[in-house]
């Protein structure tokens, strides 16, 4: 099988950025064997629990491929409610993966970017991506 030089790009990548390979997972419910005191407090529950409210992801993936947007803007790429977008516009500049920029103009204007946080999410695109090549029919 030919790896083209985009694949081994993002392979490299991906490594670069998540260096999973050689993390501890000692944070990781698996390692501790589902143990309650896991349960209770389980970082990657809470992780998958923001990335798995609609839009999220989708926001995250826009802003890295446009770098600002504007709220009208993401949901016209979008879709879906305003009410919804901006409760996870909220939900990522709370956890610190965007930044709300207002800008003191008639009409005023807000653009929405990513944080240095948001932006290290490119590795996780590209090794689902890679995933997806490997593994999917699409």
């Amino acid at each position: 099988m030919e790896i083209n030089n985009q694949e081994l790009q993002a392979r490299d990548s991906v490594e670069k950025h998540l260096s999973l390979a050689d993390a501890p997972l000692e944070w990781h419910c698996i390692s501790s064997k589902n143990n309650p005191t896991c349960q209770n407090n389980c970082f990657t529950r809470n992780i998958l629990s923001l990335f798995g409210k609609k839009h999220t992801l989708q926001i995250i993936r826009l802003l890295l491929d446009d770098k600002q947007l504007r709220f009208n803007e993401i949901l016209n790429q979008i879709g879906g409610s305003p009410k919804t977008i901006t409760e996870r516009l909220r939900d990522l500049e709370k956890r610190k993966l965007i930044i709300r920029e207002v800008f003191n103009e008639i009409p005023m204007r807000v653009q929405y970017s990513l944080t240095d946080a948001g932006k290290d999410l490119e590795g996780i695109f590209e090794h689902i991506s890679l995933w997806a090549k490997k593994w999917m029919d699409f």
